[in-house]
């Protein structure tokens, strides 16, 4: 499975999260207009590096994701919410049946307003370093 199912699996196969995103999981280049539901949580890889481990017969890939919590213009609430439930999932996980090694968060944004969407948002950055 690659990181990018195992990041969104992860994400949907999460009954407590689930419950707090009516509008859904939508990777980012999959949307044009926002959801009309809300909140809902876009998503979208950033990075992919190589590297080798110390021994240098393993290889080790690390992919770099960020997460968007969308909701309707007011207070931050609930985009808080989403982002503790997710931290749940991503803040030093290993899934070793996934070959992931280290699932790491490395930031949550400030709180911002997305123009486009129509939305309030607030962005965090994941790590996750896995087996190739």
């Amino acid at each position: 499975m690659s990181t990018r199912s195992w990041f969104y699996q992860r994400m949907v196969n999460f009954p407590p999260l689930v419950l707090l995103i009516p509008g859904g999981v939508h990777q980012s280049t999959s949307l044009n207009v926002a959801p009309h539901l809300k909140p809902y949580i876009m998503y979208r890889q950033t990075s992919d590096v190589s590297t080798f481990r110390g021994d240098g017969l393993e290889r080790i890939r690390t992919n770099g994701y960020m997460l968007f919590a969308h909701d309707v213009p007011g207070d931050y609430l609930r985009i808080d919410a989403i982002l503790e439930e997710c931290k749940v999932l991503f803040q030093d996980t290993v899934d070793q049946d996934a070959g992931v090694a280290k699932s790491l968060w490395l930031e949550t944004s400030d709180d911002t307003r997305d123009e486009d969407m129509g939305t309030i948002t607030k962005f965090a950055r994941i790590q996750v370093v896995h087996k190739v």
